[in-house]
Order: C-alpha cells, then sequence, then structure tokens
C-alpha cells in the first residue's frame, strides 16, 4: 500500500462525511460529528501505537487505513435509525463493509490488504475475534484496541458532562441513572470475563462493561494510555459508592496494575 491511496481514503471520508450534515438537525449533526471527531482520534491513535510496535511503514498505512474506514457504516445508521445501537437498527460493522464496497474504495489496493482491511473491519465491533490467521489477527486486535481507547476517553468526559448536566445532555442514554449493579456483570468483572450487553439494566451497569473492556486490550501500551491518561479513573469517578462497585473498581485497578507492573 502507498500513503497516496491513503491520502485518497482520507479526502474520500471527509466529502463522505459532509453528506450527512443537515442545516436544520442539531441532533444528528451533533452525532455525526461524534463519530467524525472519534474517526480521526482512533487513526491517531493507530498512528502511535504502530509506531509503538515498531511496525514497517506499509503496514502503518494498513493500519491506519482500517482505522480510517471502521466505522464507515455509522454515518448513515445514526441517519436511517437515529441510533448507534446496532441491536435496534443493524450491524455497523457490516453496513461499512457495504459501504466500502459500494463505492469501490479498496479496489486499488492488492487482493490480500482488501482481505484484511475486511476482516479487520467486519469483527471489530465483536465482543470476541474469531479464528483468523496471525496477521490479521493482530491487525484485529489494533483497531479494536485503539477503537477502546478513544471511546473511554469519550465516556470518562460524557460521563462528566451527564452528571454535571444532565438536562443540556445531547446524547442518547440508553438505561435509567440507577445505582445498582447487576449481580451476574459484577460476577464476571471479578474473573476477568467480558460483560455480555444482554445483562445491562442501569446506567452503572454500562460504566462497569466499559471498565471491563480492559480485559480485552491486547497490547500494554494501549492499557498504560488508558491508565496514565486518566481515562479509567474518569469513569470510576461517576461510578455510584456502593460495595459493588467498590469490588469492581478494587478489581479492575489491581488487574491493570499487575499487568503493568506498576
Amino acid at each position: 500500500m502507498h500513503k497516496q491511496q491513503l491520502d485518497s481514503l482520507k479526502q474520500w471520508f471527509a466529502g463522505y462525511v459532509r453528506t450527512f450534515y443537515t442545516p436544520d438537525d442539531d441532533y444528528l449533526n451533533n452525532n455525526i460529528h461524534l463519530k467524525e471527531c472519534h474517526t480521526r482520534r482512533v487513526c491517531a491513535e493507530m498512528r502511535a501505537l504502530a509506531e509503538a510496535l515498531a511496525m514497517n511503514a506499509d503496514d502503518a498505512l494498513l493500519a491506519e487505513t482500517i482505522a480510517l474506514l471502521h466505522d464507515a457504516g455509522r454515518f448513515e445508521q445514526f441517519t436511517k435509525y437515529r441510533t448507534y445501537k446496532d441491536s435496534v437498527s443493524e450491524n455497523h460493522c457490516l453496513l461499512g463493509l457495504r459501504i466500502i464496497a459500494e463505492h469501490n474504495l479498496l479496489d486499488t489496493l492488492e487482493s490480500d490488504e482488501q482481505r484484511l482491511i475486511r476482516d479487520a473491519i467486519e469483527f471489530h465491533g465483536a465482543k470476541e475475534l474469531p479464528a483468523l490467521d496471525n496477521r490479521t489477527l493482530h491487525f484485529g486486535k489494533m483497531i479494536r484496541d485503539v477503537d477502546k481507547l478513544d471511546i473511554f476517553c469519550l465516556c470518562a468526559e460524557n460521563y462528566r458532562r451527564f452528571h454535571e448536566d444532565k438536562q443540556s445532555f445531547v446524547f442518547e442514554v440508553e438505561f435509567p441513572d440507577a445505582p445498582d449493579v447487576t449481580s451476574a456483570i459484577l460476577d464476571s468483572i471479578l474473573n476477568n470475563r467480558l460483560i455480555d450487553y444482554r445483562l445491562l439494566t442501569t446506567l452503572t451497569d454500562a460504566k462497569l462493561l466499559q471498565l471491563g473492556w480492559v480485559f480485552d486490550v491486547s497490547f500494554d501500551w494501549t492499557l498504560r494510555q488508558m491508565r496514565d491518561r486518566g481515562y479509567i479513573d474518569g469513569i470510576m469517578l461517576w461510578l455510584p459508592d456502593t460495595e459493588a462497585t467498590r469490588k469492581a473498581a478494587d478489581h479492575i485497578n489491581a488487574y491493570v496494575a499487575e499487568r503493568l507492573h506498576s
């Protein structure tokens, strides 16, 4: 892959996203802007991770291409369904692959590069990665890591905004703001297991699910950024003070410290 190919895809992305903004729908515009900015930050995080992993130039370009296109389906998804929740709309990963195909975005790339990009995008939102060849698995882990890294940042900031001024919060809140923790969710945390979305009943559950993503981080670089930038603490700050949340937070902090040896 060459830099000119990535530059062309960046130009396409900018023009494509512009088509979703409208002058009379602030709610739509705010949510489109959210995902546009998310994509650009994920690209930057991917470049940093590729450097940390000492990837060669061609592979770094492939990694950034995956980052650029990983949420290509989100814009049509929100415009059509007014939600980013796949379970009540459609799988945004598969929608993104359809958009990539419709616009012939990968046609100038080698066939093995096309397959790798498509596979990484298809499974970046899955609960777990399926059996893939080692090279594809590596890129799949990279996009999942940097996606989570930026979502951690967004969650910490959005929880702050929500709890400081709920009336003016402009994004969708799916669950009631209650302190209750579903027992199966706490059990998953204490056993280093990812949480099933179907178990969520409260906003506290949702916060613990997001914090539990630390168990699915593949690269120590990513986990270190989450911790050192204050993203983990930034979500924990808005947990209600209960026995269940204290147990969960203590366990997560201990896991991160042990894994990073600090």
